[in-house]
This record gives structure tokens, sequence and C-alpha cells, in this order.
């Protein structure tokens, strides 16, 4: 009786030191991020984290504790050993695969392990394309020590102190008694507040707070979470929050008070620029030398300075910028090809206004669901990574910019249909940032540099091309990213994006200072068309002297909220405010992602 007691409390402690001891070696993963923290705040993480380390090692617990239940009955045999032995092992494989895979995942999300990597798999070529060959030796080689050493520990514990006892029946309360201590543990208590995300927050750091995130635990619960994604974001009650979102949108689709545009039907081209934050181009005060042809660009045409993206993935930003649709924080519409389908798109609305449209991008369609969301805005003729030669795609992610924009431009020639609405989504500022250049030694901003160059190829030929004097060009990204490493995911400079009018159909050139987002996009430039009934829900004229001007984006589970009275970044894990310069943009904020989550459930 006293061996079977005695081997489920070091079993347990087993667990609890595994998950613990992952918690400094994310701290020293991610030195960029951790190197500024004291050795009190790195301990503080431990013992924050602690909580949320015993829930998950109750978690498994519970199947050892059938065993013992039923070792009651039977006895502690072989069975009993080997049984342990081989769920123990399946158990540290998945767990330590899931924090080497966490580990790599952070670098580029900003946000532990959850559920959003499934939705990524379904395109596995893909989802592997982001990370490079010495990041996955380095994380099969962590894999591999990290199993080793837990496996050794764990054999010498299970050697020791596994019971070999007969069946005993009075052992059945105590087994009993520690199956309820495990569910409380899993719970987090005997409260009404079950265990979640921001039990383990202590800090006005969120990289701190993340690191004391057991990543499997954070897994499983996103797992198990309802797709009724009302509940979790009620903030207020049902009059409040309308009363604020109609404050927010009021004359958000007045007319504008400059028409910047020299006619109300130009062609339109957008180049949609991969991971082009406003922090890498110098023309809005971002690293210098990057993004010459870019720069040029603006300073040639209409140049918005206070624009940001709406979130942080591709999925979403195409969302943003052709739905005007906002990104949400643990979701995407694209991810549910019936709801995307239900939300009104500019390409439509341009097609109803006899515009032809078209899609060229060299990466694949099918990744993220993209395919059926770009059929059902419209976009029958498209260009994707199949529609090249094999020797072409030579990028990780499919055809490099400079043979995609060579294709844009072949296609734009043969151009017959007018007006037209042409894009052009680039790859290759994309993490594992893959280009056959070689001018800067940090690999995302050679790439931009990269892209760049390709870019200028590009604009030179458009401006002598016969198209130029009727056509507005249209220059942003689908998402910024995290540059400098130590800049965190929710702060708002990794959330501001240039965006630039240019082309011959422009007639006002200059700068634009109204604060703007992705979403905005299509209401601003359907206004300038002069239509009178516009469909975005969420969308504003920037244009509009009437129209309230404010930005909103997504981050993992939480929002920012940017107006002229400052920034608020709140955080929903730990429902906590990151930074708060003005507690009414709190407010507006909750109120609107609580409107966003209420209409996203009923799409």
């Amino acid at each position: 009786m006293k061996s079977r007691t005695k081997y489920i409390l070091v079993y347990f402690v087993f667990w609890v030191l595994v998950f613990a001891s992952q918690k400094p070696l994310f701290l020293l993963f991610h030195h960029a991020l951790s190197s500024d923290f004291s050795f009190a705040e790195w301990t503080q993480v431990l013992i924050s984290g602690l909580s949320m380390d015993m829930s998950m090692s109750a978690y498994l617990l519970i199947p050892v504790l059938l065993f013992a239940l039923v070792s009651c009955f039977i006895g502690c045999g072989k069975w009993f050993k080997s049984s342990l032995h081989w769920f123990t092992l399946s158990m540290l494989a998945v767990c330590v695969f899931a924090f080497s895979v966490d580990l790599f995942l952070y670098s580029y999300w900003g946000f532990r392990l959850d559920c959003t990597p499934l939705f990524y798999l379904q395109s596995p070529k893909n989802a592997a394309a982001s990370g490079t060959a010495l990041e996955y030796a380095f994380c099969a080689l962590l894999f591999v020590l990290m199993l080793w050493g837990y496996v050794k520990l764990f054999k010498s514990i299970h050697n020791h102190f596994c019971p070999s006892e007969g069946k005993n029946y009075a052992y059945l309360p105590m087994v009993l008694l520690f199956i309820a201590l495990s569910v409380v543990t899993i719970r987090g208590g005997v409260g009404v507040s079950v265990m979640n995300v921001g039990r383990v927050y202590f800090s006005k750091h969120t990289f701190l707070n993340h690191a004391a995130i057991n990543p499997v635990w954070n897994f499983f619960n996103s797992l198990s979470k309802s797709e009724d994604f009302v509940s979790d974001y009620r903030f207020m009650d049902d009059d409040k929050a309308n009363e604020i979102f109609d404050s927010l949108m009021i004359n958000s689709k007045s007319p504008s008070d400059t028409i910047v545009l020299n006619t109300s039907r130009p062609n339109i081209i957008f180049i949609v620029l991969e991971s082009f934050g406003t922090n890498v181009c110098e023309v809005v005060g971002g690293e210098p030398k990057l993004t010459p042809n870019l720069d040029k660009i603006a300073k040639e045409g209409l140049l918005f300075t206070h624009f940001y993206a709406n979130s942080y993935r591709t999925d979403r930003g195409l969302v943003s910028i052709f739905s005007s649709y906002p990104g949400q924080p643990v979701t995407s519409l694209m991810k549910y090809p019936n709801k995307s389908a239900n939300v009104p798109t500019l390409p439509k609305e341009l097609q109803k206004m006899g515009y032809d449209l078209s899609f060229c991008y060299g990466g694949d369609e099918n990744f993220t669901n993209m395919r059926s969301y770009l059929l059902n805005a419209g976009f029958e003729k498209r260009v994707c990574d199949s529609d090249f030669n094999s020797a072409d795609l030579s990028s990780k992610w499919g055809a490099y910019d400079h043979v995609v924009i060579n294709r844009f431009v072949d296609d734009l020639n043969k151009q017959k249909e007018t007006p037209f609405f042409k894009v052009l989504l680039t790859l290759n500022s994309h993490e594992p940032f893959d280009v056959p250049f070689h001018k800067f030694e940090d690999p995302y901003p050679n790439s931009v540099a990269y892209t760049d160059s390709c870019l200028g190829v590009f604009y030179d030929h458009f401006k002598n091309s016969p198209f130029w004097d009727n056509t507005l060009l249209i220059l942003l990204p689908d998402h910024a990213r995290p540059y400098p490493s130590s800049m965190s995911n929710q702060e708002e400079g990794r959330y501001k994006a240039p965006l630039i009018w240019a082309g011959g159909a422009l007639k006002k050139h200059g700068v634009c200072e109204s604060i703007g987002s992705q979403i905005d996009l299509g209401t601003t430039l359907l206004s300038q068309f002069g239509v009178d009934s516009i469909p975005f829900k969420f969308g504003k004229n920037m244009f509009s002297s009437k129209a309230p001007k404010y930005a909103f984006y997504a981050f993992n589970n939480g929002f920012g909220f940017v107006d002229s009275s400052g920034v608020s970044i709140y955080d929903c894990d730990g429902q906590m405010i990151i930074r708060e310069d003005d507690p009414l943009n709190t407010e507006k904020g909750k109120a609107y992602l609580q409107l966003l989550m209420e209409d996203f459930n009923k799409r």
C-alpha cells in the first residue's frame, strides 16, 4: 500500500519537474527577449507557472491512478510496470515534441503553442516552409537530447519505486482520494474559477507571462474550446457595447472631402507586400537603405503615415484588405469558407462596376483555404505556383518574387479588358527569407531589400506602360512582423504599416496623416468612385473629416486600439492592460471586439 502511494507521489513530482525544467530553456533560447530581466523575474516565471504545470501533471497522473485502481483487484504484476513504462514514454515524446515545436514557433508568432498550427497543417509542405534546415536540425537535436534525459530520469524512478504488491482492496479509498485531488489540481483549486492562462500571469511584461505558460496544457486547452467565440469576449452589456460601437462607426461612410483621383473608374493594381512593416521602410521612419524603391514610389505618390495592419498572418491580412473585416484574436475567417463566403468583398464590388479581376501569387493557393476565399471574392483568373515551371519554384514557399513579378508584367502587357483590378501578393519576405540576394546580413531585412528590388523593376516598367495614365497603384503589406527581434507581438509598432497610392490616375500627392487600417481601404476607395451604398460594416472613409479616425488590431487573444489620444493594448488571456494611454480607448477596443466576435459567430 505504501509503495503504491510513494510511486504515485514521485510520478506526479517527476512530471512537474519535467515542465518546470523547460521554462529556463525557453528563457535561454529567447535570450533577446529575456536578457533584460533579473534572476528574480526568471524565478517568478517558475513560481507563477507552477499551478499550470501541476494541472498538466495531474492530467497525466489520471491514467496512472486508473492503473492503480485496477491493481487493487488484480495486483501490480508485470502488466502494471509495463503499462506505466510505455504510457510515460509515449507522453514524454508528445510533451517534448510540443515544447520543441513551441520553442521554434514562438520566434515567429510571439505566442505559446495552441491549436493554430493545425489550421496551417492542411498544407504540410507550406506549413514546413517557414523553417530553415538548420532550425529543423536544431529542433530535432533538442528533441532527442531532452527526450533522452527525461527517459533516463524516468527509468531510474520507475525501476526504483514501481510497486510489485498483490491485490489490496483496502487501498481503493486511497486511490479514489488521489483521483479527487487530481481533479482539484487540474481545475486549479476548488473555487468557481478553473485553471486558465490568466492564472499564471504575474508581470506587466507579456513575454514573462508567456514564459510561465505550459505549452502542452495550452495546446490541449485551445483544442477543447467551443467555437462559439462570443462567450469569451463579453466585456459589457449589449446596450453599452452597441452604443460605443455606433459612436465608432458614425459617419464612417460619409463622402470624401478630397477627391485624390483624376478619374472615377481607374484601373487598379494592388501589390500586397509580405511582412512589410514601417520598421523596415525608411520613408516612414524605419531602417534606412532597405527599401529605396518603395521610398521612391512613396515620395512620388500619396503616403499614409498612420496606417495599420489589422492582424499578424496572411490569411487574416487578405480578409482585412479585401473584405474590410478585422482580424480575430484566436481564429481566422478564412478558416471557415461558409463564413468567408458571407462577407462582402472589394473585388466583387468592383466586378459589379465592370472590372476585370485577376490575382497573382507564387505560392500554393490552397494553403489556409486561400483558394476558396479568392473564388468567393470573385477572382476567377488566378496565377499560383502550379502555373510556373518547376525550375522557377526555387523558393521554399514557391516561385521567387522576381519570377512572379515578371509574370505579372507579362500579364499586364497582354491585358485587353478595362477597367481592371489586378492583385499581386509577394512571397519571399516570409520566413525563412530564402532569396537569391545577399546584401544585408540579417535574413529578414535582406529579404525585404530583395523584394523591394523586384518592386523597382515592376515600377519602372509600369511607369512606361500605356496603362500608367489611367491606373491607380496601391502598395501595402498583408501584415507586419516584429523587428527588431526584441519587439513584442503586442506592441503598436509591430502593426504599423506603409500604405502608398501612386500611378497616373492619382492627382493628389504628398502625405495623408489620417489614422486608419487595412479594413478602411475598401470604403475609402469606393468613396473616391462616388459609390453611395458601401457594404463594409467595419470600414471607414479615411478621406472624410466626419469619419472617426482610429485603428483596431488583433494579436493572439488580445487587441490594440489606436487613435489621436494614444494607444491601448489589452491581453484577453490575462485580462490585463498592457498599455493604456487613454482609458476610454480600452473600453472602445473591448466594445469593438465584442461586436466583432458576435458578428463573426453569426456569419
